[in-house]
């Protein structure tokens, strides 16, 4: 009997402690409603602190913690506290602030948002364990509201310039409109995240961003170029060419990406891959004097390849097969530049500079080769004739060399330059006009 007893004595403890930890929630459903119904005249924060007391103890307890009654009052009593306390800040922000936008403003980048985040915890909660669709029909006011606040925020830390921080609000908005909205997508939240991620220069967070867009359907060309930048400043470079050649292939048309590629084949030397990009950007731009610049240089390169010899200066290589044809365009493309006149007038002068070089450095080079390959019988002979086919091409040189004076009328290799070629095609006048010229700068 005794024994009994004592079971039932214990059942009953048991019950009165479940019953308990039941009024718990009970007891912070009603501090909410209290606290609501003051919101019209003065708000009493008391029942408030009562009912987040109350919620905090249903939720840290065993028999509670895991009902999805506890956490959609726990979602709305956490977010009435968020409220209450952007409340107070928007009232501190009124000494300094007399417009009720920038009262706002420094109200929502000054106030705590531990309150905001716990309610979206909750919130997940009950829309993940609830096997009652209803339950979670309760929160769509909350929430749509909570999505202005979310973004408000993310507005104020970007204003701010606290752009990570903007980033992961702009970031929450996101998942909780798609949670509301039964899975449609507010691209707009997650590209200001993404932009807040650059901003902050968080390359990693930006990865991660643009790669859900691409995994959730939602990207763009822009997508692809911010996940490609992003990959390079964290050192990926294997990655980010993948990425690049997906976005090209998906966006063949998009102008940024393919200069991207572009410059990506250029720094690494890939010049028949950056060339062929080119020349399709020109198609659809063939009055872009910057685009003929670049072309000419990069045929240029590729009509004079160098290479670093042991002391590390720049060594001539043997010309390629296609010499003639790879000259040809570098002159073309140089010619272009010039007739379009860039409105930069350095781009001015590197085309009139590089064009004269090319020149010149073709009558070195023709003038160097011919002569060793002329056999000693013939040397005296042929080097009246070699001298005159590269003075040709010094004379072509001379008038680019004149004109890029006229942008840059004190640079000294142009000035050294044209003092040479003078000198080449016996102008010794001209010549010591330019060495002057080179005296006096001293």
């Amino acid at each position: 009997m005794v024994k009994k007893r004592i079971a039932f004595v214990l059942l009953a403890v048991l019950s009165v402690s479940g019953f308990a930890q039941k009024s718990k929630v009970n007891a912070a459903w009603r501090g909410l409603t209290d606290y609501q119904a003051t919101l019209k005249e003065k708000p009493d924060v008391s029942y408030l602190i009562k009912a987040k007391e109350a919620i905090d103890a249903a939720e840290a307890n065993e028999e509670t913690k895991n009902n999805p009654k506890t956490h959609i009052y726990r979602t709305q009593i956490y977010y009435e506290v968020f409220k209450s306390n952007l409340k107070a800040e928007e009232e501190k922000a009124s000494a300094t602030a007399g417009d009720k936008k920038a009262r706002m403003e420094i109200a929502y980048s000054n106030v705590s948002t531990k309150e905001i985040i716990e309610a979206i915890k909750s919130m997940e909660f009950v829309k993940a364990k609830s096997k009652d669709a209803s339950a979670f029909q309760e929160l769509l006011t909350t929430g749509l509201s909570m999505i202005d606040d979310l973004n408000n925020l993310a507005v104020g830390y970007y204003k701010g310039k606290k752009y990570d921080e903007a980033s992961d609000y702009f970031e929450n908005s996101f998942n909780l409109s798609g949670m509301l909205n039964q899975g449609r997508k507010d691209t707009v939240s997650l590209f200001n995240a993404s932009l807040s991620a650059q901003k902050a220069k968080n390359y990693s967070k930006v990865v991660k961003i643009n790669q859900r867009m691409i995994d959730e359907k939602m990207a763009n060309a822009s997508t692809y170029q911010y996940l490609y930048n992003a990959k390079v400043n964290t050192q990926d470079t294997v990655s980010a060419l993948t990425t690049l050649q997906e976005g090209r292939k998906l966006y063949p048309n998009d102008m940024t990406l393919l200069n991207l590629e572009t410059d990506y084949f250029l720094q690494r030397g890939k010049q028949q891959e950056s060339v062929n990009n080119l020349l399709i950007a020109l198609e659809k731009d063939p009055n872009n004097a910057i685009l003929h610049l670049i072309v000419a240089n990069t045929y240029d390169n590729m009509a004079n390849p160098k290479t670093k010899g042991p002391d590390g200066k720049d060594k001539d290589m043997d010309k390629p097969e296609n010499f003639s044809e790879l000259f040809g365009k570098a002159e073309e493309h140089y010619k272009k530049t010039v007739e379009l006149k860039p409105s930069n007038p350095d781009y001015s002068f590197n085309a009139l500079y590089n064009l004269g070089a090319l020149y010149y450095n073709y009558g070195t080079y023709m003038y160097n080769k011919e002569m060793n390959d002329a056999t000693i019988a013939k040397l005296a002979s042929k080097q009246r004739e070699i001298t005159a086919r590269s003075t040709e091409q010094y004379k072509k040189a001379i008038p680019y060399f004149e004109d890029a004076l006229t942008f840059k009328g004190d640079d000294n290799s142009t000035l050294q330059s044209l003092r040479r070629l003078y000198l080449l095609v016996g102008n010794e006048t001209k010549a010591a006009e330019i060495t002057a010229k080179l005296n006096k700068g001293k």
